[in-house]
């Protein structure tokens, strides 16, 4: 996860570059648009019946419709991801617990002294909360940008 500074930090952002793609796009259709409306061009046979794509609203409408239905998608595979990951992170918890438990059920047959096999329980579940917690540090992203660099 990214932390911000502020709301208005670019880093790690797809405004950047996807600003790259987009502003020359808007760019062009800004000036053809504004030629073609005051008349310096005249509306070339694409754009129908002096420029009625610009006023027709059945192709925004289209393009509108996919845009979402793009962006419903994305979100709904980035949440999926999210809670297979969650529910990945719980059951690599549970598993460690259930084998630290069966060791320490072990110890309950051993010849070893009392204090021997308390030391040795206290070691290994100490060894595995260690464990648990550097695996959980492995996942999570907490480079800064001198890290990364």
């Amino acid at each position: 996860m990214i932390y911000y500074d502020h709301s208005w930090q670019i880093t790690g952002s797809v405004f950047p570059s996807a600003a790259k793609i987009a502003l020359p796009s808007a760019t062009v259709t800004l000036l053809l648009n504004l030629l073609t409306y005051l008349n310096i061009i005249p509306p070339v046979d694409w754009l129908g019946v002096e420029g009625s794509v610009f006023w027709d609203s059945s192709a925004w409408t289209g393009f509108s419709t996919l845009v979402g239905f793009l962006v419903v998608f994305r979100t709904s595979q980035a949440y999926s991801r999210f809670w297979d990951g969650c529910t990945a992170t719980y059951m690599m918890q549970t598993e460690w617990f259930d084998a630290c438990s069966s060791v320490i059920s072990f110890c309950k047959h051993s010849k070893a002294g009392e204090d021997t096999v308390l030391g040795f329980q206290n070691l290994l579940i100490r060894l595995f909360s260690m464990l648990h917690a550097l695996a959980l540090a492995e996942i999570e992203d907490s480079s800064t940008e001198e890290e990364s660099a």
